[in-house]
Formats: structure tokens, sequence, C-alpha cells
């Protein structure tokens, strides 16, 4: 479990709260010195992929590498509007070196398991609900609400790219799911190219 004064300090704060690097990481220690890997890797998946709380819960453990060493296809998300329709976000994502050696070595083993962040308990074949990641941040004294999870990373990739001179909103846009514009939209990304920013941001 968390420490009691963390989970006092995330319940008296307003979840509005945006972490910066240094909480960030400072969260991330306390999690792996506490072996709360669930949390940790649900965390990670938000702030080091961008993912949503519904992506987090329905990424399929088959999905690791479906398509590209180190890529998770993204089956199951968030409709957004396209036009006058709404559409699944499908993509594949980069999983950066040290997130993808953690998932890996937490889903080692467990053969029969869907997904990556598996029940202990119930229905093994269900995925949890997206409220369970925000279970997993209050039990544990994560002090920022779940969606903030994406703003750190759009916040993360984008501040990397104007230091390193590599600004490309396209890219940071497909990393989100969002719609890009029409010249934005032109050409492919390589997925070496992709999979290398956000190594070089999170590593």
């Amino acid at each position: 479990m968390a420490d009691d004064n963390s989970v006092n300090i995330a319940k008296n704060t307003k979840r509005t709260y945006n972490p910066d690097l240094e909480k960030y990481r400072q969260t991330l220690t306390r999690l792996g010195e506490a072996k709360k890997t669930r949390t940790l890797i649900a965390i990670r998946m938000g702030c080091e992929m961008g993912l949503s709380r519904i992506e987090i819960v329905n990424a399929r453990i088959s999905d690791i590498d479906r398509i590209n060493k180190r890529g998770l296809w993204i089956e199951i998300a968030k409709k957004v509007k396209r036009g006058e329709k709404y559409v699944a976000r499908r993509r594949e994502l980069p999983i950066n070196f040290s997130l993808y050696t953690l998932i890996t070595s937490y889903i080692s083993g467990k053969e029969g398991d869907i997904y990556i962040l598996h029940r202990e308990k119930g229905d093994r074949n269900k995925p949890f609900s997206v409220r369970y990641i925000n279970t997993l941040y209050e039990k544990n004294g994560v002090i920022w609400p779940t969606h903030r999870s994406r703003h750190f990373f759009k916040s993360q990739v984008w501040s990397w790219m104007q230091q390193h001179q590599q600004v490309d909103a396209g890219l940071l846009k497909e990393y989100l799911g969002h719609q890009k514009t029409t010249t934005e939209d032109y050409g492919e990304y390589a997925w070496d190219y992709k999979r290398d920013v956000l190594d070089k941001v999170f590593g």
C-alpha cells in the first residue's frame, strides 16, 4: 500500500494537478520500491504513451509486437468525431525501451491471460472497467487525476521537440490519436523514427 501521508495528500489535492517531471519520477520510484507494478504500468502507459483509461484497460498482451517490434496496437479506444461520424482511433504506438522491459517482465509466465492489466480474481477474460485506473491512482497516493497523464505525455514530448529543434505537431497528434491537418497528413512517419523519439524523451 501507499504510505498514509501520500494517500492523504492525494485526497486533499485538487484533482486538476499537473505532474512535473520531478514529481513524476518520485512517484515512479515510490511505487517501484513498494512493488506496485500494476499501478506503475498503468501510470507509465498514460504518461509515456499517452494512452487513455479505456486504451489501458483494453490493452491486450497479443497486441504487443503485433505489427512492429516494441509496438502496441490500439484496437479499442475512445471514439472521436471525424466530420459527421464518430470513429475509433485505432493505431499503433511505440513503447519506449524501459517501459517495454517492465511490461514484458510483468506478463512473463502468465500464459492464458489476455490483458496486460489482468485480473487476479473474477473473470480473467474480461478487462477492468475504466474506473479501475482511477482506483489505482487513488489507492496508491497518485496526486494527479488520470486524464492529466495524457497532458504530461504531451508536454514532455513537446518540450523535447522544442529543445532539440525537432518540432513536429503532426507526430504529436499521431501519438495522441488526434486529427491532423491535410498538410500534416501527407506521407507516413517511419516506425523507427516514432519509436526513437519516445526512447529519447522517456529513456
